[in-house]
């Protein structure tokens, strides 16, 4: 048995040249029933705890999951009175944050504006903001300046012996 057969996902879309099992027009067989198999996401969504934060980003342009379907995400989180649902949809951008015309997958660096909203998504949600870590950071910086100032003067004084 070679190396790639012993390490190939036989699941993946994306199988190997070596591998016969999911070589033909339809891709890997394994791989699409399973997705077929999955419960409807639409049908969970009820299912989520409110104290979970849900961010849905989307390009307009994604070939493989189309963008109505963040749009029924986001409107089914609505009905269910999710309190905290964020969806953000980027034009010209496909499935993986690159920019794409409709048809064709574009692969790349995600760009810096994705990056940002997401930066700033997790940062509001995380319960930290960037102010008061740098806050907390300063105050622990100065309190272990503190400490050290104190253990100095306390060891070096003569008059503690």
């Amino acid at each position: 048995m070679s190396r790639v057969t012993i390490y190939e996902n036989l699941t993946s879309p994306h199988a190997s040249a070596f591998s016969a099992k999911c070589l033909d027009a339809f891709g890997c067989p394994k791989w699409f029933r399973s997705h077929l198999a999955l419960d409807d996401t639409l049908n969970m969504i009820g299912n989520i705890s409110s104290g979970i934060s849900i961010l849905i980003l989307q390009g307009e342009n994604d070939s493989q999951t189309p963008v109505q379907e963040a749009f029924l995400l986001h409107q089914r989180l609505t009905d269910v009175n999710h309190p905290d649902h964020t969806l953000i949809t980027y034009p010209n951008l496909g499935h993986q944050f690159y920019p794409t015309s409709e048809w064709i997958t574009g692969v790349g660096p995600i760009p810096h504006h994705v990056l940002a909203d997401l930066y700033s998504w997790l940062e509001a949600h995380s319960g930290l903001s960037q102010s008061s870590t740098t806050t907390a950071a300063t105050s622990q910086m100065l309190a272990n300046k503190s400490s050290l100032i104190t253990n100095t003067t306390s060891t070096s004084s003569p008059s503690s012996k």
